[in-house]
């Protein structure tokens, strides 16, 4: 894991136990830093349902996902 994403998982560890008063306060000084660093909003990209009444064959990704692997399965067993 990269040291940003370490300091990340501290601070959400450190986040237990505030209240949500607390914690409303800590994502406003946290938008403050963002605006004064001028970081833009990650914008979210929402999947939920995007496949909806679609059929979907897996057997075609379970090939795919065989293929992938074999090497890695024929490097095993050389050995």
């Amino acid at each position: 894991m990269n040291k940003a994403a370490l300091t990340k998982h501290e601070i959400y560890n450190k986040l237990a136990g505030f209240s949500e008063k607390d914690l409303a306060s800590i994502a406003n000084f946290v938008d403050f830093m963002r605006h004064q660093k001028k970081i833009k909003p990650q914008k979210v990209l929402k999947l939920q349902g995007i496949l909806k009444n679609h059929d979907i064959d897996l057997s075609d990704l379970k090939q795919f996902k065989k293929q992938t692997w074999q090497h890695v399965d024929q490097e095993f067993a050389d050995e």
